[in-house]
């Protein structure tokens, strides 16, 4: 993970050479935990933790939805598009006529999460940071500057859980169900990570690309 805390604002960031498809590269620049990530031959870069929960949203696996290309946060399902940073959520209307919900498609309720540029040159990709910053405000602000192992459900200690044992971010609301008896919940479903707890997911984005 390439850390540069000290660069001048506006500063373009080597942070690796490649990333594999799907893949990822992890790195600190400018008090922000940021990342790279590969979908359809393309690089995008945002911040790493998820504005929701301080979760690992960019671990989360790649998948289409509505023609948009979005990541799949492990912690609680969001989905996140990875050119703008919007958030995505399913609408449905109520038929008052079969009491139940209609799927409607796919809204968005606008951008939660920031994202950088980056750029693939001869010598390796780089970013910069949005030059936005500190002029306006994005939700995923308020976790950017967290380094990992603060949300690390594995390095945490139980203060840092939820009652119901979901690791948390510092400062984040309890907005999770969990596992119950303290167990640290495993993601689920086909996003690559499944039966991971999210502290494992954690850290392995800590020690990605040393």
């Amino acid at each position: 993970q390439v850390v540069d805390e000290m660069a001048e604002k506006g500063a373009w960031h080597l942070v690796g050479t490649k990333v594999p498809d799907n893949g990822r590269l992890h790195a600190r620049l400018e008090g922000r935990q940021v990342s790279v990530m590969l979908a359809h031959g393309k690089l995008y870069a945002m911040d790493s933790l998820c504005f929701h929960g301080g979760g690992p949203l960019t671990m989360g696996a790649i998948e289409e939805i509505d023609g948009k290309t979005c990541v799949n946060c492990p912690w609680h399902n969001y989905k996140i598009t990875v050119e703008t940073g919007e958030k995505l959520y399913q609408h449905a209307d109520f038929d008052k006529v079969t009491k139940k919900l209609t799927p409607k498609g796919w809204k968005s309720v606008g951008q939660r999460q920031r994202v950088h540029e980056v750029e693939q040159r001869e010598d390796g990709i780089y970013i910069r940071i949005d030059p936005n910053v500190g002029a306006n405000e994005v939700e995923s602000d308020k976790y950017a500057a967290h380094k990992i192992e603060e949300c690390s459900g594995l390095l945490a200690p139980d203060s840092k859980r939820s009652s119901a044992g979901t690791p948390r971010a510092p400062g984040a609301p309890n907005t999770s169900g969990g596992a119950a008896g303290g167990q640290l919940p495993g993601t689920t479903g086909s996003r690559g990570y499944a039966g991971k707890p999210s502290g494992q997911i954690f850290q392995e984005m800590k020690n990605a690309d040393k």
